[in-house]
């Protein structure tokens, strides 16, 4: 292979904003930073010695944007607000009349591989509806696989602050 073809750089620092996930979830930030990476352009080739690290930012609206678009279980106008380590939502449902539903979730890594939204609570007019939500929450959990994206990828830690969901871990080029 010519040389001319081939790049190396001793350390990257990668940024990508507003990119849109598959599932349809606009994420605010991909931050990616790390040391020693070779990318060759045919046949395309990218390799690291070791993973970089990376941090992924989505706000609380970029969230509510989501689930209004999805409509899981017929529900509408939802405000999102991420903090304390936790997702709170509100909803209304309609059933004859609008019924507004509000409920805290848990982030949770499994695996380090897997990212799920556990419901700790939901409340619909002063009745809980937890059987209708813990059934929504099990059809789209996990939220995130990385065995779904193009890159080795790990998630290390969640945390919520100032409505905004921040998840990091490493990745790296595919073997």
């Amino acid at each position: 292979m010519k040389e001319k073809h081939k790049l190396a750089v001793d350390q990257f620092d990668v940024c990508l904003e507003g990119l849109v996930v598959p599932m349809g979830l606009k994420l605010d930030t991909v931050h990616i930073r790390g040391k020693s990476l070779t990318i060759q352009s045919h046949p395309f080739e990218a390799t690291a010695p070791e993973p970089g690290a990376m941090e992924v930012t989505c706000s609380a609206a970029n969230i509510a944007a989501f689930l209004e678009k999805e409509s899981p279980a017929g529900l509408r106008d939802f405000k999102v607000g991420l903090r304390d380590g936790k997702m709170y939502i509100s909803a209304v449902k309609n059933m004859i009349v609008d019924i507004k539903a509000n409920a805290v979730c848990s982030l949770k890594v499994v695996d380090g591989t897997k990212l799920f939204v556990e419901l700790e609570s939901v409340d619909a007019m002063g009745v809980g509806a937890k059987g209708l939500v813990q059934s929504q929450l099990e059809r789209i959990n996990p939220v995130l696989d990385t065995a779904d994206l193009p890159l080795e990828a790990t998630i290390s830690e969640v945390e919520t602050d100032n409505d905004c969901l921040i998840v990091r871990g490493t990745v790296a080029p595919p073997r």
